[in-house]
């Protein structure tokens, strides 16, 4: 595994853009192409349609019924063209990708005519065919905007060498490469695309938000602390949907390990999704009494408020500024890149290896032996946030990131 300090610091080169980079995107056409505009993306594409003033348009697909590739149920002061969808529902180690097919996507594009193109790589595959063929027709640059390659792999299935060969088409031929973490620009770095087009906005939820509204979700987690019986107990936090890849049994046998020792421990998960009922099933079996809160979404703060530690055992992300921003210490494993750079080790958090039970409970165990210096942890969680990695530094990169295939646009005269 690698840590946090052998990959570029938040002062490397393309980490941050100056502010007033949003005065040079006068009079640009932008264009972005996603498969649904999900809730905790939407503070982005607000903040575009504003800073772009009426030349922004977001072009996605129709919601995947019982899943999380959903529309948000308010998309006010977004500029966006939903658009038919023919939808493709994949399956892969146990989750759910669903693949939009718009027909129309290039009919669209050819009537916006776009000056840049900002195009959700990887999972919007199909779709992007139609964004090569749009730039290659007009000369429109786009920006490819990735995890990058997370989890290599040595042995893969045919059909899968077939999608990656086809994305790796699709992701040479973008003119800009904007990833979510530091190892997307190790990635971009290892396939050779040029520095002066990589650019990094580090993964995070619209933390001026969620910084604004905490205050006003104290009495609530107050009032939750009494219902669930914890006013004399520490929680071990998880927030987000549930799924096979978010390893939650591996915190529970964790937990099941540690609870004689910390009997004011409690665990408590807050979501909903396909693995949960089986999820309840394992506690149930194991006699490990884990509080189910549901999906919290509006109220999402209130239940922060209740956790003294937050533990990410598997894939997820953006889960981590947010717990960042309530002040929290965290553990996670191999995320989506972000907590390479959210998570400095020993400081705020830790990043283990994915799947190391053991691992996971000596952690959980050392920080819980040690409040203090829990409490220390959290209280950096929250410095980092509020000067290291947040919405703004994120905007900032992501209109870098536009500007300079803009600049490509032009030069291309």
């Amino acid at each position: 595994m690698q840590s946090a300090s052998a990959l570029p610091s938040s002062e490397s080169s393309n980490s941050a853009a100056p502010a007033d980079q949003r005065q040079n995107l006068s009079q640009l056409r932008v264009a972005l192409t996603y498969r649904v505009l999900q809730f905790w993306r939407v503070p982005v594409f607000r903040r575009l349609t504003s800073y772009l003033n009426g030349r922004f348009r977001a072009f996605h697909g129709g919601d995947f019924p019982g899943t999380k590739a959903v529309n948000a149920k308010d998309l006010s002061g977004v500029d966006h063209c939903q658009l038919s969808t023919i939808r493709l529902n994949l399956s892969r180690k146990g989750d759910h990708v669903g693949i939009p097919i718009c027909p129309t996507l290039l009919f669209h594009l050819l009537r916006y005519r776009p000056d840049v193109i900002l195009a959700e790589g990887g999972s919007n595959l199909i779709n992007n065919i139609q964004v090569w063929l749009f730039s290659a027709l007009t000369g429109t640059p786009y920006v490819w905007w990735t995890l990058g390659d997370l989890q290599p792999e040595s042995r893969v299935s045919l059909p899968l060498r077939m999608w990656r060969g086809l994305m790796k088409f699709q992701e040479q031929r973008a003119a800009v490469y904007l990833g979510y973490s530091s190892l997307a620009l190790a990635y971009f770095d290892r396939m050779g695309y040029p520095k002066d087009r990589q650019f990094r906005a580090v993964n995070c939820v619209d933390t001026d938000a969620v910084l604004a509204r905490i205050p006003r979700f104290e009495t609530m987690a107050h009032e939750l602390r009494r219902k669930f019986d914890l006013e004399d107990k520490r929680v071990l936090l998880y927030v987000g949907a549930m799924y096979p890849s978010k390893r939650l049994e591996d915190l529970v046998e964790a937990y099941l390990t540690l609870r004689p020792k910390y009997p004011d421990v409690r665990v408590m998960f807050v979501g909903d999704g396909p693995h949960r009922a089986a999820l309840e099933q394992y506690c149930r079996q194991r006699g490990a009494d884990v509080i189910f809160a549901g999906e919290q979404i509006e109220n999402a703060s209130a239940y922060f408020l209740l956790g003294d530690l937050f533990v990410l055992p598997g894939l997820g992300g953006l889960s981590i500024s947010e717990a960042m921003a309530h002040g929290l210490p965290l553990i996670a494993t191999q995320a989506d890149g972000c907590e390479v750079d959210l998570i400095e080790q020993g400081q705020n958090g830790f990043i283990l290896e994915v799947g190391n039970v053991a691992q996971l409970t000596s952690q959980l165990d050392e920080m819980l032996a040690d409040p203090d210096r829990l409490r220390r942890m959290g209280e950096h969680s929250r410095w980092i946030i509020d000067h290291r990695y947040n919405i703004n530094t994120y905007m900032d990169n992501v209109i870098a990131a536009l500007n300079r295939a803009n600049e490509l646009r032009r030069s291309r005269r």
